[in-house]
């Protein structure tokens, strides 16, 4: 029925600054930035797409939403990594029941963003 996650879509307020801003934590540039229309970019990252619409009444963005976990294998160092970038901590570190390591940063435009480093 369900396969696996083919895109995450951000809701923002400037689709250039994010698609951007995301561009950057995968090594890619400006000019990777691709658009399907003046409302719609995205980028392509490791086995998943990465879109960004503008912000609208019905799908505002921001810290209400869904929230999608990055595996990572050096939560720290990427936590650090984002936070100079320009994200903020939201939530964490801690450790689940399970023996991960997560936490969720806000980036730069509202928008939750999560890390989960698998147990050792």
């Amino acid at each position: 029925m369900l396969n696996a996650i083919e895109s995450v879509v951000f809701f923002v307020n400037d689709i250039q600054d994010a698609a951007r801003w995301y561009a950057g934590l995968f090594g890619l540039t400006a000019d990777d930035v691709q658009y399907e229309n003046p409302n719609y970019a995205f980028i392509q990252a490791p086995g998943l797409l990465i879109g960004f619409h503008p912000a609208d009444a019905k799908c505002p963005g921001g810290i209400g939403g869904t929230t999608s976990y990055w595996s990572v294998d050096d939560l720290e160092q990427v936590k650090t990594h984002l936070i100079a970038n320009g994200a903020t901590l939201h939530r964490g570190p801690g450790n689940t029941d399970l023996g991960a390591r997560v936490c969720m940063l806000i980036d730069p435009f509202g928008n939750t963003l999560g890390l989960h480093q698998a147990a050792k």
